[in-house]
């Protein structure tokens, strides 16, 4: 028997689709076509992070990049966009990963057909390693950040005395120093690419956060960097002649922001803050954010004291670690995404 659609009602000919978004609210609280757009595109969950290495090893079980076709990445941006911040997030993320195989695979599903790695030569004190993919409009650059079974990683990172920069202003000696390196290797290839017209971003988490501004400044002409997770990386002088254009993704109480010490050291970019709500935040007050991380921090400690009550004893990192761990970045970049997606379509139902 061949079950005929009349016009206005569901395919089984049935319930006009007036009564089924009623339904939908009543049953579920949601709209029927809003909730379809929550499975098409869900909100990812934190994860549990049980120890240290889960925190910063390689992530192989995640899906990077997983609906890049439906969200791509704008090129031409001119300010902050959260599409642009969920990509990037993903591939800093994405180079803690080893071999290359594995990494092209992933860049492949998104679109990104081209890709190289870099790395310190052998016998170097550094062990830096950056991606750079690229298609038709634009090249990625990211910068693996510290990895905890890389003593050479914790060497740069404690190479805090300042050396001149080029520009003016002294920068952090053993970020410097690392992203030189591989700069020799990389820069003629963003060279040849940026002239045939296309546009060079970049980025990294942690270390690799601070070797993205040093490499974006010695560049000279990105379309913009974005950094999860950044240490403090130059002098006063250096942050007040920094000019690109730069968005500075905090999660949180993440501890790397707080090194190395202020008046020493000053941050660069445009503050963009996840706040204890995991909401993407800007412009917010030092008042307002101190306040934000204390509540956050009182929190986390009730919490653990009511584990400790119940003689659960684990060993879970503590919470200002855990802010730091490059999935959540790349999670609550991608929710931020989402939320300002289905706002923008129930603005474009409700014309």
């Amino acid at each position: 028997m061949t079950v005929h659609s009349i016009p206005g009602t569901t395919v089984l000919g049935i319930i006009p689709w007036p009564l089924l978004a009623v339904l939908g609210l009543l049953l579920t609280g949601t709209p029927a076509s809003q909730a379809d757009d929550h499975s098409r595109f869900p909100d990812k969950r934190v994860p549990e992070l049980p120890t240290f290495r889960s925190l910063f090893g390689p992530n192989y079980s995640h899906a990077y990049l997983k609906h890049a076709d439906q969200f791509p990445f704008r090129p031409k941006a001119q300010q902050f966009e959260r599409v642009n911040a969920w990509w990037l997030a993903e591939l800093s993320m994405l180079a803690y990963a080893d071999g290359d195989g594995f990494i092209k695979r992933q860049l492949k599903a998104a679109g990104m057909h081209h890709v190289k790695r870099y790395a310190s030569p052998e016998g170097s004190l550094h062990d830096t390693q950056v991606i750079v993919a690229h298609d038709a409009h634009t090249i990625l650059v990211a910068f693996r950040g510290t990895e905890p079974n890389q003593w050479k990683d914790f060497l740069t990172d404690l190479n805090a005395h300042q050396t001149a920069s080029a520009s003016g202003g002294k920068v952090h000696s053993g970020f410097s120093s690392a992203l030189q390196s591989v700069w020799n290797q990389m820069k003629p290839e963003l060279d040849r690419l940026s002239s045939e017209g296309r546009r060079v971003w970049f980025t990294g988490h942690s270390l690799g956060a601070a070797l993205a501004v040093l490499a974006a400044h010695q560049f000279g002409k990105p379309a913009g960097v974005y950094t999860f997770g950044s240490p403090r990386i130059g002098d006063s002088e250096f942050a007040r002649k920094y000019a690109q254009p730069t968005y500075r993704v905090v999660n949180n109480t993440d501890f790397v922001t707080e090194v190395p010490p202020p008046l020493l050291y000053y941050h660069i970019g445009d503050l963009m803050y996840i706040d204890s709500d995991h909401h993407l935040t800007s412009g917010i007050a030092v008042s307002g954010l101190i306040k934000d991380r204390a509540r956050s921090q009182a929190t986390a400690m009730m919490d653990r004291i009511s584990q400790w009550a119940k003689l659960d004893l684990d060993t879970k990192p503590v919470k200002t670690v855990r802010d730091h761990a490059p999935i959540l970045y790349a999670i609550h970049c991608w929710n931020e995404l989402i939320r300002q997606h289905r706002s923008n379509e129930n603005r474009t139902k409700g014309r």
